[in-house]
């Protein structure tokens, strides 16, 4: 018996996925190259149970982060696909406060979309997913 491949598809078991994201925004591609993996997930159906942003990563959550404007604004499409699929952006608070990132009542520098959490967010995220996937400098 033929099975349609549409049918083949929507059989395929969902994976639970976490990415691990250590490379800067502004010097390296590991923030680009985790979101087009995302998508990429998305598109197939995988589910993304968290995004942790670690070391220089952690500079896409500053509330001043800036793009020049003929340029993709890669933090919106990381808060963009965090709206849209329900994903869990977690910054790592000491890499955060590291660089001047804080989410502290009186200076609050972390843009609204991301989450100021700490190691046991990862190891709680690699327990409960299939798979982690790093992306580094």
């Amino acid at each position: 018996m033929n099975t349609p491949s549409s049918e083949l598809e929507n059989a395929k078991p969902k994976l639970r996925i976490s990415l691990f994201v250590q490379g800067s925004p502004w010097t390296s591609r590991a923030c680009r190259n985790a979101l087009n993996f995302a998508r990429a997930l998305i598109e197939s159906r995988h589910e993304i149970h968290r995004v942790f942003f670690y070391q220089d990563a952690v500079g896409i959550s500053h509330v001043a982060f800036d793009t020049p404007t003929d340029e993709p604004n890669l933090q919106r499409e990381w808060l963009d696909l965090s709206r849209d699929h329900q994903i869990e952006l977690a910054v790592c608070v000491s890499a955060a406060q590291r660089r001047g990132i804080s989410s502290d009542r009186d200076q609050n520098t972390v843009a609204t979309g991301f989450e100021i959490r700490g190691l046991g967010q990862l190891i709680e995220a690699m327990l409960e997913s299939e798979r982690l996937v790093s992306f580094s400098a």
